[in-house]
Order: C-alpha cells, then sequence, then structure tokens
C-alpha cells in the first residue's frame, strides 16, 4: 500500500474496468464502449490512482492483468450483474429496447436462422439491430473476450463460460440445374465424380467439411470454392456442376431459381445448429429475449414439422 489518504469510491468507473479486464487492451475497451483511445487511456489512469495499482502492465504478448486485475474479475462482474438486477425492469416491453447484437455466422446461419425469424424480431423489438460479421475461428475467442455478443454455427460449442441454445438439426441434398444428367438416378459416389463441384468453404480455418465425411469425395474436381451459400446457385444455373448443401440451403435455392435437388450420398452426418453466447450475458434481459424468441420459432418450426 502507499500509504495514502484513502480516495472516494467513483462507481462510475466500474464498468469501463470491467470491460478493460476483458478487453486487456485499451484499444478493444475503447471500440466497445464507442470513446476515443485518449479518452480511455485517461480511464484507466484513474482507475489506476483509485485502486493503487497498475491494473494492466506490458508483457511479451501484449497487455496481462495485475495480480490484483485478476482478483478483481469474478466478484467485480458479480457486482455489475446485481446492480443491473436492482435496476432492470424484467418485464419491459422489448418494443421500447434499444440494443445492437453483434453476431457472428455464415451466409447458410443468415438464411436459415436470422432470414426466417427477422420479421418476429421486427415486430417484436423493432429497436433492436443486427450486426454481422463472417464466422471464422476466431470467433468463439471474440464472443469470449466480449467483442460478441452471439455466434451461430453447426459445430458443438466448447470453451470455458460458453452457453448455447440448441435450433434444429440438419441434414444435406444436392443441387444441380433442373435438367442436369445427375437426377436421372441417385448418384453414388461415383457418378459424384464425373461432375465439377461448387463447394462452399464455411470459413477461415474450418477446411473441407464434405471431405471430412465423404473421404472418397476428397479427390473430386472443385470447380470454384468460396465463403458463399447464397452465390451458389448462380455458379450452378449454366453449366455441368453440382453442389451439396445443407437441406435448408439447398430446398430454397431449388424454390427460388431454376434448380433442382437430388439425395446426398448416405455416410454425411447431419449437424445440429446452436446460438451460442457467453455466460457473463445470460441474465441480460435483451439477450435472454432474443435466446427465447429464436428458442420458441425454431420449436414452432418443429411442431409443424411433425404435424
Amino acid at each position: 500500500m502507499s500509504g495514502r489518504p484513502p480516495i472516494r469510491a467513483d462507481f462510475n468507473l466500474l464498468q469501463p474496468l470491467m470491460v478493460l479486464i476483458e478487453q486487456r487492451s485499451v484499444s478493444r475497451a475503447a471500440d466497445r464502449l464507442g470513446m476515443g483511445q485518449p479518452a480511455m487511456s485517461r480511464v484507466l489512469a484513474r482507475l489506476r490512482d483509485q485502486f493503487d495499482d497498475p491494473l494492466l502492465v506490458r508483457g511479451p504478448r501484449g497487455m496481462m492483468l495485475t495480480p490484483r486485475a485478476e482478483a478483481l474479475r469474478g466478484p467485480l462482474r458479480a457486482w455489475l450483474r446485481d446492480g443491473e438486477a436492482l435496476i432492470r425492469d424484467h418485464d419491459a416491453d422489448p418494443r421500447s429496447m434499444k440494443r445492437t447484437f453483434r453476431l457472428a455466422s455464415t451466409d447458410f446461419g443468415l438464411l436459415s436462422v436470422i432470414a426466417p425469424t427477422l420479421g418476429l424480431i421486427e415486430r417484436e423489438a423493432g429497436g433492436v439491430e443486427l450486426a454481422v460479421e463472417p464466422l471464422s475461428d476466431a470467433s468463439l475467442r471474440r464472443l469470449g473476450d466480449g467483442q460478441l455478443d452471439f455466434v451461430l454455427t453447426g459445430w458443438s460449442p466448447q470453451g470455458a463460460g460458453l452457453r448455447a441454445q440448441w435450433l434444429f438439426q440438419e441434414t444435406y441434398l444436392g443441387l444441380a440445374r433442373a435438367d442436369h444428367p445427375v437426377h436421372a438416378s441417385i448418384p453414388t459416389l461415383e457418378d459424384l465424380t464425373q461432375w465439377p463441384h461448387v463447394s462452399v468453404s464455411i470459413g477461415d480455418g474450418f477446411g473441407d467439411w464434405i471431405a471430412e465425411d465423404l473421404p472418397d469425395l476428397a479427390g473430386r474436381r472443385v470447380l470454384i470454392s468460396a465463403e458463399s451459400f447464397s452465390l451458389t446457385p448462380y455458379m450452378l444455373s449454366g453449366g455441368e456442376a453440382v453442389a451439396i448443401l445443407p437441406r435448408r440451403a439447398a430446398e430454397q435455392f431449388a424454390a427460388t431459381h431454376d434448380l433442382r435437388t437430388f439425395p446426398a450420398p448416405s455416410g454425411m452426418r447431419p449437424f445440429d445448429y446452436h446460438l451460442v453466447w457467453h455466460e457473463r450475458s445470460g441474465e441480460d434481459h435483451a439477450t435472454r429475449w432474443l435466446i427465447d424468441t429464436l428458442a420458441r420459432a425454431f420449436a414452432a418450426s418443429a411442431d409443424r414439422a411433425v404435424s
């Protein structure tokens, strides 16, 4: 301890402190809070004075938390959560909500999750905005760092503090132009190697998801590979290429373009689609509203499919 006289606590600094602890970066914390980096640096200086501790120090890989900052992480998060609970109106009308949610998703997530529910979201909470960035192998880390609110993914979410809402299970279909020879019979793996393929790469770091299930197709001729499900029908309409896609995407493209589906090869494992968030935001009213809204929408879709 420095032996200096105590300083009156400034509780307005505690939310920025939480963001600094989560981000471990003055510039990222400034972006998260919507302020300039010089202003964020002044806040950090005041926090260091308040706690009589440097809190963040430079290390070999960027900024590091001091032991004092590490010790503050859990109690501070709980204090902020409890403080918000004291003033939050748990029965607040979603129509008065003003919130921007930051999501990471492929365009399949946009087609299969966001597009079917966007009208519902708009009707229930017209002040909500969805800001979407491409899914990558860094998305779950960005979720943990507080740079994202949600991730839509077909992989089982793993990581400390991550929580998930299951939305649906998805299978696969093939897709080609309506008069393509592939529709003459149920194609075998050998048949599919005769045609060029339009391949969708899920995102940076995810590899060839078709070859993982069907090694015999690892050597197929890929005519074009791109990180876009939604552009696939335009690549199929004028040539001999075929594609293997998640069922929801294939059926939608067949209905809106001059295309036709065919059975996917056996051996392609279905996958579960999840909405993922971090536990620190699980009690936030707005976050909980969006989770519950999507869960209800897809539960209703499943009920209609069974009946």
